[in-house]
């Protein structure tokens, strides 16, 4: 019997996730299929669980529903528990059992850098958490966060990273850039040509690495890194990296990295 994977968020019509699946899926000869749907914020609890009575194997969720899936979840393994983020999701006997695999993603991805002292994230959604745990993990002094939702700066600590959030605004760019080794992405901005952050345009030097959570070709925000001479990882490494371990909880199957790298790469041609 076909077993049936799923991809739930808002939008889904840009993802990669169900060609590279695919692809993967028939390269292995595994006898399974995923789909990407879109689900309206008001029906992604009843989605989550008439999806669990249908009898459908695994689901992925994505922007903007990481944080309402971790609610559903009646186990959360790993980083999931600690960050109440969830992007992974497994029905057992008794519920949905969830895991954080964009946190063993980036993990893998910065673990290939020195290390970072330094570190700003832009925005503050389910994304944004993960990133600020990692880099607590990872040894990182000092985190700045910006985002629209602050207005004031607000300072905290993280295991032994101190953060320091602040307002969106250019003297606050200006700063946490000038002072960050890595700037990360974690907001949506970037998946549309007309979307841009002016500010990083105008503070990013050269001897920055910026991270990107999106991976469109067309972001402005990528290009603008790469002018600068900035080390750049976008998106599709993260990805990447988040799928072959959903994968692994999914099937079972640790999935070679060249197998399902050509064929996300095969999807991005």
């Amino acid at each position: 019997m076909t077993k049936l994977f799923l991809l739930l968020g808002n939008p889904v019509s840009h993802s990669l996730s169900p060609c590279f699946w695919n692809k993967t899926f028939k390269k292995l000869g595994i006898d399974a299929t995923y789909v990407a749907l879109k689900v309206e914020e008001d029906d992604i609890n009843v989605a989550l669980h008439g999806i669990k009575a249908l009898g459908v194997s695994g689901i992925n969720v994505t922007i903007p529903y990481k944080q309402a899936a971790a609610k559903v979840c009646s186990v959360l393994h790993g980083a999931a528990s600690v960050i109440g983020v969830v992007n992974t999701l497994k029905p057992g006997k008794n519920g949905f059992e969830g895991w954080n695999t964009d946190y063993y993603g980036l993990r893998s991805v910065l673990g290939g850098f020195a290390g970072f002292e330094n570190a700003l994230v832009i925005g503050s959604g389910a994304s944004s958490q993960t990133a600020l745990q990692v880099l607590s993990e990872i040894k990182c002094k000092q985190a700045y966060q910006i985002a629209r939702k602050y207005s004031d700066t607000i300072c905290e600590k993280n295991n032994e990273m101190y953060l320091t959030k602040f307002a969106w605004n250019s003297k606050n760019f200006a700063y946490s850039v000038s002072e960050s080794d890595i700037i990360i992405n974690t907001t949506p901005l970037g998946w549309k040509p007309e979307d841009d952050i002016p500010e990083l345009r105008t503070y990013l030097t050269s001897d920055k690495t910026y991270m990107d959570f999106n991976y469109s070709s067309c972001s402005s925000l990528i290009q603008a890194a790469s002018e600068k001479n900035c080390k750049v990882v976008d998106g599709l490494e993260l990805l990447l990296r988040q799928g072959m371990e959903s994968f692994k909880i999914f099937t079972g199957v640790c999935v070679p990295d060249n197998i399902m790298r050509e064929a996300l790469y095969s999807c991005v041609r």
